[in-house]
Formats: C-alpha cells, sequence, structure tokens
C-alpha cells in the first residue's frame, strides 16, 4: 500500500482520456457502436481507490498516535486536493469561459461552487465546451464526503459502509429513472456514481485487509462483470434494454475496472506491459488531467483562433487534420497546465501520512 507511484497505472490513465477526447471530438460515424466513455468509468474507479488508500493510511497512523487527528488528516486532506485539482481546473473554467463556453458564462456560480452536475442533469444536452465538468464536479463532492465517512466510522463498520455506499448507485439510477422524469441526465446525480467510487474503496479495503495484487479470484470476478456488462450494453445499444439488470451494468464495469486496476499493481508483462510503460503512454498518462480538463474547451478555442480549421475542404477523410489541430493543441495546453500548476504547486502540498 506505500509503494511507490505504478507507471502501467499512467498508461491506463492515457488510454482512458484518450477515448474520452475521442467520444467528444469524434462524429457517430467514426466512433460506432464502441463504449468510449468508459475510460470516464475508469478514472472513477481509480479515484474510489487510490483517495480510499491515502485515507485508510491516513485513519492508521492517527488511531496509533493515540492523539486527535480527525479534523487536522481531514484539514490536510483537503489542502493536498485543492492545490492538485481545484487550481488546474479553475484555470480550465477560464480558458473556456475567455473562448465562449455559453453555459459557464451564464451560470458561473454551478460551476465554481461544483454543483454543475445537478444543473447538467436537468439540461435537455450537454454544454458545448463545458460538458465534462459533471464529472469534476462529483469528484469534489466525493473529496469532501469520503474522507468524513472514512475517518469517523469504525474500522469494522467500513466493509458494510463501502457496499452500502455501491449499491446507492443502482438503486439512485432506477429511483430517477421511475420516478424523476425531469432528470434528462440521470448518471450526472452524485448518488448514481456511487458505485465507481466504491468499488475501489473496497478494492483499497480489501488489500488494506491483506489482498494480493492480481488476486485471482477478483480478476475471475472482474472477467465475468465485464462480460455481463458487454451484454447489458449491447442490448442497450440495441434500444432493448433488460428491466431491472439494466441498473446495475455500471456496478458491473466498476468491478471490471476495480480487477484491471488489482492486476495493474500486480505489473503486466510481454506486449501489453509494454505498450502501457511505452514512453508515448507515459506522457500521456502523465498529462491526463490537464487533457481532460481543456480538451472540451479547446474546439470553441481553435473556432476563434483558427477559424480555417472549420472550411468545407476539413470534412470527410480531412475531418482528421481538424481532429489533429484538436489533439495537438490540448497537448500544448496540457503540458504547460502540468509544468507550472499541477508540478508548480507541488511544492506547497503536506505530505500525506504513511503506516
Amino acid at each position: 500500500m506505500s509503494t511507490p507511484r505504478n507507471t502501467q497505472l499512467d498508461g491506463w490513465r492515457a488510454f482512458a482520456v484518450l477515448g474520452v477526447m475521442w467520444l467528444h471530438w469524434a462524429p457517430r460515424e467514426w466512433r460506432g457502436a464502441l463504449p468510449f466513455e468508459i475510460g470516464l468509468y475508469f478514472f472513477l474507479t481509480l479515484t474510489g481507490f487510490l483517495i480510499t488508500r491515502i485515507l485508510l493510511r491516513e485513519k492508521s497512523a492517527g488511531e496509533a498516535a493515540a492523539i486527535p487527528w480527525r479534523g487536522a488528516a481531514y484539514g490536510q486532506f483537503l489542502k493536498r486536493r485543492a492545490l492538485r485539482i481545484l487550481i488546474p481546473c479553475y484555470a480550465a473554467m477560464l480558458f473556456a469561459w475567455i473562448f465562449g463556453a455559453d453555459d459557464l458564462r451564464e451560470h458561473p456560480l454551478y460551476y465554481l461552487t461544483h454543483t454543475v452536475n445537478f444543473h447538467i442533469a436537468f439540461l435537455p444536452q450537454y454544454p458545448s465546451g463545458t460538458a465534462h465538468y459533471w464529472t469534476l464536479a462529483i469528484q469534489v463532492q466525493f473529496y469532501l464526503l469520503w474522507p468524513l465517512l472514512v475517518f469517523l466510522a469504525p474500522r469494522r463498520a467500513l466493509l458494510p459502509l463501502f457496499l452500502a455506499f455501491t449499491a446507492l448507485a443502482p438503486l439512485s439510477r432506477w429511483l430517477l429513472l421511475h420516478h424523476f422524469p425531469q432528470v434528462i441526465h440521470p448518471g450526472a446525480i452524485s448518488t448514481s456514481t456511487a458505485d465507481y467510487f466504491g468499488a475501489g474503496a473496497l478494492l483499497a479495503l480489501a488489500m488494506d485487509r491483506g489482498m494480493k495484487p492480481g488476486d485471482r479470484r477478483l480478476a475471475t470476478a472482474a472477467w465475468i462483470a465485464f462480460a455481463a456488462y458487454a451484454v447489458l450494453y449491447c442490448f442497450d445499444e440495441a434500444d432493448r434494454p433488460l428491466p431491472g439488470l439494466r441498473h446495475v451494468q455500471q456496478t458491473l464495469v466498476s468491478l471490471a475496472f476495480a480487477g484491471l486496476i488489482s492486476g495493474t499493481l500486480q505489473g503486466f508483462g510481454g506486449a501489453l506491459g509494454k505498450v502501457l510503460d511505452h514512453p508515448a503512454a507515459q506522457h500521456l498518462g502523465k498529462l491526463s488531467y490537464g487533457l481532460y480538463l481543456f480538451h472540451t474547451a479547446m474546439p470553441l478555442a481553435l473556432g476563434k483562433l483558427l477559424p480555417i480549421l472549420w472550411h468545407p475542404v476539413f470534412t470527410g477523410p480531412l475531418l482528421a487534420v481538424r481532429l489533429a489541430a484538436f489533439f495537438l493543441a490540448s497537448w500544448g495546453v496540457a503540458w504547460l497546465c502540468w509544468r507550472y500548476l499541477e508540478q508548480g504547486l507541488d511544492r506547497f502540498r503536506p505530505p500525506a501520512r504513511r503506516n
């Protein structure tokens, strides 16, 4: 639990963010029916795992100290998250505002207070340039709530607490679908995402209690869960969702990603390991947060700075030129964000405790 940063997780971060960028940029006929959005679910599950791992370390260190520790640990945790997450996020909001993100300009308070997911849930369609901020809002809400639950709950209550939290998601999706039709995007409601964070948290708890990375039982369960998710996804794409089971579809992919994280911590060899450890994947994984922050506003920015990219010549196969421009510009801004904000602010972050 106190091992150095896992490089292969950075490789998965790269593929996850590339999938989300492709989802937001590429036309439907180029994307096909593949679920590129699962990159987002991977990020949320990984967040649940990494944050819970940190909090369990803090809890162990605090309990061993035999002095009041919860208030200080909670404050230090929030300070680390604010420096790592919020300042780059607000920089990206400013970028989107400058280049004309209408929803952000009209409803800035939702964005600044990280409650925009509730606002977006009622919109007929996701807003241009800021569609991804609902996920960032949910993560901030998780950072505020989760340490309180982990720090205050007795250790014997952690497992049932994490299971109940995970089960909250399919229950919430069922409730919203059947009783709140005015919610256009139920997945944007915070409780509907609890299974992603919960699956990661359960993995962290299991490893804290002695489960080894790459556990075969978890790997088997993850493959079964992924196969079941794929079946349910196909039914959903065919507009024939299975009643009842549709609400656990995302819970299944959360379990699959928990198994993937576990296997990655053990380490992959062969071709897959080489791909994940490739310098290009490592570089993009390092920049993944900045890429995620800035990529949705980049078409707005280039629409003002390089309107020639919207000339009719850049349609059909030459649309790839426009997408390449989106990527290169996003990469450049993400590198600046990483170099001068993420890395630059690291010196002010208080260290996390270790067991």
